[in-house]
């Protein structure tokens, strides 16, 4: 039982060590401070496409951002199925869990998801992408009512589109660009 003790009292010194680097900590973000260095701190993002193979078809978002609104003036913005990690998800039960709310697909028990490799947000930012590819044939999912949660999930859109227009995109920031970019490589569409 010592040994436990021994290991409770140490985390806790890490947290109170690392709490004291915390310059402002509200519900969803963190601002730290380290090395005379301010960055962010937020919740990790499981990300993916899903890729419905026989209906030759990806599912992408359309939603309302209001960062991005914030600074082009734009109201709606391409993004993809995607969300923050809570606290005891892996990013597979956060990609499992975002794919239900935003796509409405359940997979499979058995279907195995495996993430590409995390990148950080930015420079400013200590949070993780967990970005995902996944395709899928009929056999691998069910589909599901999509249960939007919060007012601006409402105000969104989930669409399923033909690969025929995914030259078209227009996207905005770099994750979805680059997950993208890669499903065309992945895919052999570039």
């Amino acid at each position: 039982m010592d040994k436990f003790t021994s290991l409770k009292n140490k985390e806790n010194r890490e947290t109170t060590k690392k709490d004291k680097d915390v310059v402002f900590k509200d519900g969803f973000l963190s601002i730290i401070k380290k090395k005379d260095y301010l960055f962010i701190s937020e919740k990790d993002i499981a990300i993916c496409i899903p890729f419905l193979i026989e209906q030759n078809k990806i599912i992408v978002r359309q939603e309302v951002i209001p960062a991005y609104e914030y600074k082009d003036g734009a109201h709606e913005h391409l993004a993809l199925v995607g969300g923050q990690i809570e606290q005891g998800e892996s990013p597979e039960m956060a990609m499992l869990r975002e794919l239900e709310e935003e796509a409405g697909i359940v997979l499979r028990d058995n279907y195995r998801l495996i993430p590409l490799k995390p990148l950080f947000i930015s420079k400013g930012n200590s949070s993780m992408y967990y970005p995902f590819l996944i395709n899928l044939a009929e056999s691998d999912y069910q589909e599901t009512k999509i249960t939007p949660k919060s007012k601006l999930e409402r105000m969104s859109s989930t669409i399923k589109l033909d690969l025929k227009y995914i030259n078209a995109l227009n996207t905005s920031d770099l994750i979805t660009d680059y997950l993208i970019t890669k499903f065309k490589i992945e895919n052999n569409l570039i």
